[in-house]
């Protein structure tokens, strides 16, 4: 009985060096988008904060194209563990229902770690627009001489928008274009009605009176904008609905390490001097659990999967 006593004893004993020396090498956060953008700047800013709690660089790695689904692959079919991440984002929610063939299993292949933030997103008009209430934009809508813009098709300036036509009854052409800033400069001339815009873009136009604000996304309106009224509001009681990022990780990482990871990715998402730079880019910091984002993800997926499937979106 002593052998079998000190041969455990010896057997965690080694499995806790084996966990306590994780990571032995620098960790990649995948970057499925461009550099300079929101997932982007997320990233490095949880990367120079997740760093110095790992005791290894992290490194950010941007693999853009398709949709986001290159890089999502990437990490997909990495081997599992824990050293390639994923920085998760709101097409990783959509696109399972807009592609008809994704190169991965989302559900299957990808586990959640940890919720690094949420993205609020602004409903703006033209600074010359008529309407000026959410109440107003509706009956215009229903005049039919408005069109909304978008930053792309399936991107979350084109999902969120369709998800309030749906809860406001209104159905409105839609103008599509690559990316934000050139939906912004239409937006600003007048040439599309309405946009649904992340902060980073937003707040500099409505700082400049080029457009104004109708309604936020978030479940309590903005310090940035405190007269600007939420969707709940004015639309829905409990329509809330964000842009967020969140890590995530290959399927089968070992327990040990997805624990590890996840602690110290809301405790850099939740530093106090992180939190002041989080404010600065106009976004919410949250550090979830893996259970917190893992729930939030699985009603994301269902949420985005119905939008898709009523509006009939595709993607091309």
């Amino acid at each position: 009985m002593r052998r079998i006593v000190i041969a455990l004893a010896l057997g965690l004993g080694f499995a806790h060096a084996a966990q306590a020396e994780w990571p032995e090498q620098p960790v990649r956060i995948v970057v499925p988008a461009a550099p300079g953008g929101p997932t982007d700047i997320a990233a490095r800013l949880l990367g120079q904060y997740l760093a110095p709690r790992l005791g290894q660089p992290v490194v950010i790695e941007n693999r853009p194209g398709a949709g986001g689904n290159i890089g999502t692959q990437a990490v997909a079919s990495a081997a599992p563990d824990g050293y390639m991440l994923l920085m998760a984002s709101f097409s990783n929610a959509a696109n399972p229902a807009l592609f008809e063939r994704l190169p991965y299993d989302t559900r299957r292949d990808l586990v959640a770690v940890s919720q690094v933030t949420h993205v609020p997103v602004i409903l703006t008009v033209p600074a010359a627009s008529p309407a000026k209430t959410l109440g107003e934009l509706v009956t215009l809508a229903k005049s039919g001489n408005l069109t909304y813009g978008t930053g792309g098709v399936g991107t979350s300036s084109h999902l969120i928008a369709e998800l309030f036509n749906r809860a406001v009854g209104i159905t409105v052409p839609v103008a599509h274009y690559r990316g934000a800033a050139p939906a912004n400069q239409d937006l600003v001339a007048g040439r599309v009605s309405y946009l649904f815009d992340n902060p980073q873009t937003a707040l500099p136009l409505l700082s400049a009176n080029r457009t104004r604000a109708l309604a936020v996304t978030t479940a309590e309106r903005l310090p940035e904008l405190p007269d600007v009224p939420t969707l709940s509001e004015t639309v829905q009681p409990g329509l809330v609905v964000t842009s967020w990022h969140g890590i995530m990780a290959r399927a089968g990482t070992p327990e040990p390490v997805l624990a590890r990871l996840a602690r110290d990715i809301a405790a850099a998402t939740r530093d106090p001097e992180a939190a002041s730079r989080w404010k600065e880019l106009g976004v919410q910091p949250v550090g979830s659990s893996r259970q917190e984002f893992a729930a939030f993800f699985e009603a994301e997926l269902d949420r985005w999967a119905r939008v898709v499937r009523e509006a009939n979106i595709k993607v091309e």
